[in-house]
């Protein structure tokens, strides 16, 4: 279906996109700073799973269908900036709250953290307008059904950047450790909970 050459420059420009951290990375690794290695994990694994759906949704046109409704796709960008932010103030609250009770913040449990890696993905609008933009330039009429192309590029690309999330997971995870020697688990959760509620505003504002 594709040619060698064709896949290759495919592959080539994945990895150069999915070496670029953006907002996703950025959530995976403060997941990870405040919690843990097998927290950051899970986290990639949740937005991999998100990613996909878009990837499927884009392949069968549905994506294009957000895409041309303002009102979808604006919905869909100040739900995940809410969500965000939400986040991050939950999280400050439950730290302060813990506090002033002088018990010990409870970790959410994988499921919470893979259910969140699914929400942050899937209210991305960014995702959505990229793989619209990225994936097309790939395919050919003449080599097949379209929508099956786009979903091979699509599952492709997602599973290149669930490697990639992963990565990132693995080595900040051996910085949360070095960092919970240096610095009090108060602090990192705090600085943690504000790149939750700067990424929603950023969702919010700098789309």
């Amino acid at each position: 279906m594709f040619e060698a050459s064709q896949w290759y420059v495919f592959i080539a420009a994945s990895l150069a996109l999915v070496a670029i951290p953006g907002p996703a990375v950025a959530f995976i690794v403060a997941r990870t700073l405040a919690s843990g290695r097998k927290t950051g994990l899970v986290t990639a694994a949740g937005i991999g799973l998100g990613n996909l759906i878009h990837a499927v949704a884009a392949a069968f046109g549905v994506s294009a269908l957000i895409v041309a409704s303002d009102w979808a796709l604006a919905g869909i960008r100040y739900a995940g900036a809410a969500y965000l932010v939400s986040l991050g103030a939950r999280a400050l609250l439950a730290r302060a709250k813990g506090e002033k009770e002088g018990a010990l913040v409870p970790r959410s449990s994988r499921g919470s953290d893979f259910r969140k890696g699914i929400l942050v993905a899937l209210l991305n609008p960014k995702v959505i307008l990229f793989l619209l933009a990225f994936l097309p330039q790939f395919v050919d009429p003449e080599r097949g059904e379209l929508s099956l192309q786009l979903l091979i590029l699509g599952v492709s690309f997602v599973l290149i950047g669930w490697l990639g999330d992963s990565s990132w997971a693995l080595v900040s995870g051996s910085l949360a450790k070095r960092l919970m020697k240096a610095a009090p688990s108060r602090s990192v959760s705090v600085a943690s909970a504000f790149v939750f509620i700067a990424l929603g505003l950023l969702t919010a504002f700098a789309f």
